[in-house]
């Protein structure tokens, strides 16, 4: 029929009332014969490819702004200088940021781990006993947080009852901390009293 494509393309930008290259493409893409469901198919995929881009180039910029704001922080506290070779930004760190860089590093050597651990419920109850010493406080008081976001109730401070089971990676930060040593894990395969708690 003549007038097909300026039809297509009328009605294209009357529905879909999006980019002008968005509407083109999905023409073209779509083929001379192509259903009107086809070529809306085509200029949804269209426009959500231009979303995806938009979205990308966003997040590269807003990134870039960070990261000169980051530079122009790190020059003006004095713990790094910038020198340029052959057209080419190059940084060093100064004497005040390599005892920054120091601190830092110890400071995260002596961090404790993430206490959000994947639950998974277990059929047995597990009892959870310790006696970490008082001068190993943070890491108690990091069990105990562990523990109770693992879903396990206090039965008293050092003792716990729970019936989930216990991550590997719990397991890894007990001995990373070196405090495995002070914790005892049980199973219980009877129930006795502690019925009362599930």
């Amino acid at each position: 029929m003549k007038g097909e494509i300026t039809l297509r393309i009328l009605e294209a930008i009357r529905d879909f009332s999006g980019s002008a290259v968005d509407t083109f493409d999905a023409l073209l893409s779509s083929g001379y014969g192509a259903s009107y469901g086809t070529l809306q198919c085509e200029f949804s995929r269209r426009q959500r490819e231009r979303s995806r881009r938009d979205l990308e180039r966003e997040e590269r910029i807003r990134l870039k702004l960070n990261y000169d704001k980051l530079i122009y922080k790190l020059k003006t506290d004095g713990l790094i200088r910038e020198n340029q070779k052959d057209r080419e930004k190059l940084f060093y760190l100064t004497q005040k940021g390599e005892g920054v860089l120091s601190l830092l590093k110890k400071r995260k050597s002596e961090s404790l781990p993430s206490i959000d651990y994947v639950k998974e419920g277990g059929k047995k109850f597990i009892i959870i006993a310790f006696d970490i010493p008082e001068k190993e406080k943070r890491k108690r008081i990091w069990l105990r947080y562990a523990l109770k976001n693992l879903g396990f109730k206090m039965i008293q401070k050092s003792f716990w009852v729970g019936k989930t089971k216990i991550p590997k990676d719990f397991l890894d930060d007990l001995y990373k901390m070196k405090i495995s040593s002070y914790v005892e894990i049980l199973e219980i395969s009877r129930q006795g009293s502690l019925r009362q708690i599930d």
